[in-house]
C-alpha cells in the first residue's frame, strides 16, 4: 500500500504550495525582465550618451549579471537561508527597476539593467524546489517552474509595448518594480517554511566543472547560448524595424507584438510536438534554426514594407519558441537527476551570457552595419543553430576537450 501511494503522481498540498508559489516568483520576475526587451531600443534616441553599443549593453547585461552571480547566490543561500536570499535578490530587481524608471541617460539604463540582473536568484529557487519536494515529484517541479520562463517570455514580449502604449519606458519600469514587490508576497504567505536540517547544499564548482566535459549537456548549452544570442541581438534593431515597416508610432507598437507572438506561439505547437512524440528533437530544432535564419533574412532584405516584415516576425519568432522549448528538455534527458542540479548551472550560464553577447553584437553590428545588417547578422546566427543541431556532439566533444574519431 505504502508502495503504491509512493509511486503516484498526487503532490502533496505543502508541495503544491511550494511549486506554485516559486513558480509565481519566477515569472514575475522574469516577467518583469522580459516587458523591456522589445521597448528599450524605442527610447534609445531621446537618452542622454546613447550610442548603438550602449543600447546594446542595456539590453544584454543583465544575462552578464545573472552568469556571473547565480553560484554565489546558491552558496550565498546555502549559509543564510533560501528564503532571506531570495527577499535580498528581489530586492535588488525592484531597485534596479525604480532607478531605470527615473534615470534620463543610457548609462543610467545601463546601471539599472545591471542591479536588475543581480538580483539572480534563480538558483535558490530551483534549490527550494528541491527542498519543499519529495524526490517522486521533484522532476515535476522543475519542470513546472523552468516551464514558466516560457510563460514569463511570451506575456513579457506581448506587455511590454501595451505598457509602454500608455506610459512610456517609465511606466514599463514601474510595472517591473510593482512585479518585484508582488513576487516577494509568496515567501511569506505561500511557501512553506524549509524545515530544519532539510535544506539541501547546492551542486558545488567541481560538480558543475564536470558538467563542461558532458557532451550532451554541452549540446544543449552551446544551443542554448546562440538562441540567446538571436534574442538579445534582435531586440536591438526589431522594435524600430516594425515600427517603421507598420508605419505607426512607438506607443502602437503593442498592436504588432501581441499578434505576433500569437501566432508564433500557436504555430510551434505542432512541431514541439512532433520532437517530444517521436523522438526528433534534432530535426525540429534545425528546423527552428532555418526558420530563424529565413524571418531574420526577409526583415533585412524587405525593411520597410508592411506584410513582408509582419509575415517574417511571425517565422522569426515560432522558430525561436521551437527551440527554447526543444533545448531544456534535450538537456533534462540526458542527464541523471543527481547531476540535473549541476547540469542546470551549466545551462543556465551559457543561457545568460547568449543574452549578453547578443546584446553586444547587435549593439555592434548596427553601429558598424546598421538596422539591415544586424538582420543579416541574425541569418547567420539562425544558420549556426541549424548547423548546431546536426553536428553538437562533435562541436560539444571540442568544447569538452575530447577527441573524436573522423566520423564525429
Amino acid at each position: 500500500m505504502a508502495s503504491s501511494k509512493s509511486k503516484g503522481p498526487v503532490m502533496t498540498p505543502a508541495e503544491r504550495r511550494a511549486v506554485s508559489g516559486l513558480s509565481f516568483i519566477y515569472v514575475a520576475r522574469m516577467l518583469g525582465l522580459f516587458m523591456l526587451m522589445p521597448v528599450l531600443s524605442l527610447d534609445s534616441g531621446s537618452l542622454r550618451g546613447s550610442t548603438p553599443l550602449l543600447l546594446g549593453l542595456a539590453i544584454g547585461i543583465y544575462g552578464l549579471a545573472q552568469a556571473v552571480l547565480q553560484f554565489p547566490f546558491g552558496v550565498a543561500s546555502d549559509r543564510f537561508g533560501r528564503k532571506p536570499v531570495l527577499a535580498f535578490g528581489l530586492l535588488l530587481f525592484v531597485l534596479g527597476s525604480v532607478m531605470g524608471a527615473f534615470t534620463h541617460s543610457m548609462w543610467g539604463i545601463v546601471i539599472a539593467r545591471l542591479l536588475q540582473g543581480a538580483g539572480a536568484v534563480s538558483s535558490v529557487l530551483l534549490a527550494t524546489a528541491g527542498d519543499l519536494t519529495g524526490e517522486a515529484h521533484r522532476t515535476k517541479a522543475m519542470a513546472a517552474i523552468g516551464g514558466s520562463i516560457a510563460v514569463a517570455y511570451v506575456l513579457g514580449i506581448a506587455l511590454g509595448p501595451v505598457f509602454y502604449g500608455f506610459s512610456g519606458l517609465e511606466g514599463v519600469f514601474l510595472a517591473a518594480a510593482a512585479l518585484g514587490v508582488v513576487a516577494l508576497l509568496p515567501l511569506w504567505r505561500v511557501i512553506p517554511p524549509i524545515p530544519q536540517g532539510k535544506q539541501t547544499r547546492m551542486g558545488g564548482w567541481r560538480e558543475a566543472l564536470k558538467m563542461f566535459t558532458h557532451v550532451p549537456v554541452m549540446t544543449a548549452s552551446i544551443g542554448i547560448f546562440i538562441l540567446q544570442m538571436v534574442l538579445g541581438a534582435s531586440f536591438v534593431v526589431l522594435s524600430p524595424e516594425l515600427v517603421q515597416a507598420m508605419h505607426i508610432t512607438e506607443g502602437q507598437i503593442w498592436m504588432v507584438y501581441l499578434p505576433v507572438m500569437l501566432l508564433s506561439v500557436a504555430a510551434m505547437v505542432y512541431p514541439v510536438l512532433v520532437a517530444e512524440r517521436h523522438k526528433r528533437h534534432r530535426e525540429m530544432l534545425a528546423a527552428s534554426g532555418l526558420a530563424i535564419a529565413l524571418g531574420a533574412l526577409v526583415m533585412g532584405l524587405a525593411s520597410g514594407h508592411f506584410w513582408p516584415v509582419a509575415v517574417a516576425a511571425v517565422v522569426f519568432f515560432t522558430g525561436y519558441n521551437i527551440a527554447s522549448a526543444i533545448l531544456p528538455s534535450m538537456m533534462s534527458r540526458a542527464t541523471r537527476a543527481e547531476q540535473r542540479g549541476a547540469a542546470s548551472g551549466v545551462y543556465s550560464l551559457l543561457q545568460f551570457l547568449g543574452i549578453f553577447v547578443g546584446g553586444m553584437v547587435g549593439g555592434w553590428g548596427l553601429g558598424i552595419f546598421g538596422e539591415d545588417g544586424v538582420f543579416y547578422i541574425l541569418a547567420v546566427v539562425g544558420a549556426l543553430l541549424t548547423l548546431q543541431s546536426w553536428n553538437g556532439k562533435r562541436l560539444s566533444r571540442i568544447f569538452a576537450g575530447e577527441a573524436w574519431d573522423s566520423r564525429g
